[in-house]
């Protein structure tokens, strides 16, 4: 994975930026232009953050405790910033929020109750976003 950058990471992620940079761009013009953009939910995101400080040569190493995902249209409000990190940017500290959160989100932008929907597993239904999940 070319985002994974345990050394480096200036030099990847400005890489890997300049690649995504443009066509995320022009696929939320084009939504906005054509009227999808509020019934259209655009996630940028990872499975997981970067530590603050550097590991072997520049790099870093995975970090499931503080990191940030951008969403776009869907009635999200733009512009917004939801939680903060410590001081070292390591750990969510104000609103922490985890994936169950936020897949509860986008199912209540989307009109749905995220309590109402479930699927089998190992006998039983399970909600899609667990006993967890909070619409943020």
């Amino acid at each position: 994975n070319p985002w994974d950058q345990h050394g480096d990471l200036e030099k990847g992620h400005q890489a890997m930026g300049h690649q995504v940079d443009q066509p995320i761009a022009a696929l939320l013009v084009d939504l906005k232009q054509r009227g999808l953009l509020n019934q259209t939910i655009v996630i940028f995101a990872g499975e997981f953050g970067r530590t603050p400080f550097s590991q072997g040569s520049n790099g870093r190493d995975h970090n499931p405790f503080g990191f940030s995902l951008w969403v776009a249209g869907g009635g999200f409000k733009g512009g917004s910033v939801y939680g903060a990190t410590d001081e070292l940017g390591y750990r969510a500290t104000e609103n922490p929020c985890d994936i169950y959160d936020l897949w509860a989100t986008v199912l209540h932008q989307m009109g749905l109750n995220h309590e109402n929907h479930t699927f089998l597993h190992a006998g039983r239904n399970v909600r899609l976003t667990d006993v967890h999940g909070t619409v943020i």
